[in-house]
């Protein structure tokens, strides 16, 4: 089981990172809109999967947490594409490092669990990683600040995401959690954009790169990590999203020809071995 989990996360990894990819082509539509089109398509596609399908019930004293789950979901969506726009994707991943920090100390002070000194030195290796990528643009004067705190909440709220997904999962069915954590994150995203946007004001093409987001990055990717958290632990599943601007950074250079720039290749390295310490050395579940 630890090999089929660990190679489902390197899958979700591949698929999380073309998220940042298919961003791009969405220059005009606002971040809270991507974010709600993205959580939209995903929650559609599963409900119409499941039409067909007894679906199991969910625990009635489950329900608070779902609610919050989706909630918080919503929220790092939409921070995390307000700081993509605002700053670049290595800084905003730079503050995504948090979030196995935060998933951390809720292991050892909440679940009692003993965590190696490898593990810290994983997240301290990855650390320095992000930072060889982000470089000058850590310290940057150029308003980019909001952009790294958006960054900064993105990785807080998925943090929390997780964090009861490792109590949920524990007795319900995958799809069935998925189906509704999208749903209840697009039914709040939905509400953010109340006098503020128009979630309808997009092109065909613009339409075409949202489904993508909603089936790879997010049916997908997300959804694996949902899988792997029942049978891992939560800051293992919160460690392997730090090696996303790496492989974007693959993708970019295969699609669009750019060049990966030395510290990029550099910082790549380290994000990967610490990302090794962290899932290798971790508690399971």
């Amino acid at each position: 089981m630890r090999l089929k989990i660990n190679l489902l996360l390197a899958v979700a990894l591949f698929a999380v990172s073309t998220s940042s990819i298919f961003a791009r082509f969405l220059p005009n539509v606002s971040a809270i809109v991507i974010a709600f089109w993205r959580l939209a398509i995903a929650s559609i596609l599963l409900w119409i999967y499941t039409l067909s399908q007894k679906q199991p019930k969910l625990d009635k004293d489950h329900y608070k947490y779902y609610v919050l789950s989706g909630f918080f979901l919503a929220l790092h969506f939409s921070a995390f594409y307000s700081a993509v726009k605002l700053t670049s994707i290595a800084n905003a991943t730079l503050l995504g490092i948090t979030a196995p920090v935060f998933t951390m100390l809720y292991e050892r002070l909440f679940l009692k669990r003993t965590l190696k000194p490898i593990v810290f030195m994983g997240l301290v290796v990855a650390g320095v990683g992000t930072i060889i990528i982000t470089g000058k643009g850590l310290i940057s004067s150029d308003g980019s600040i909001l952009g790294q705190m958006f960054g900064l909440l993105a990785a807080t709220c998925i943090s929390i995401v997780y964090i009861f997904a490792n109590r949920l999962r524990k007795d319900t069915d995958t799809i069935a959690y998925t189906k509704f954590l999208y749903t209840i994150g697009a039914v709040f995203l939905l509400i953010f954009t109340i006098g503020s946007e128009n979630v309808l004001s997009i092109t065909k093409i613009e339409f075409k790169w949202l489904v993508a987001l909603g089936i790879i990055p997010t049916i997908l990717g997300h959804s694996i990590f949902y899988y792997s958290i029942k049978y891992t632990s939560p800051t293992i599943v919160a460690s392997v999203p730090i090696g996303e601007p790496i492989i974007a950074s693959i993708f970019a250079w295969f699609m669009f020809s750019e060049v990966i720039p030395l510290p990029t290749f550099i910082g790549g390295v380290f994000i990967l071995v610490g990302i090794y310490f962290l899932v290798v050395f971790s508690p399971r579940q």
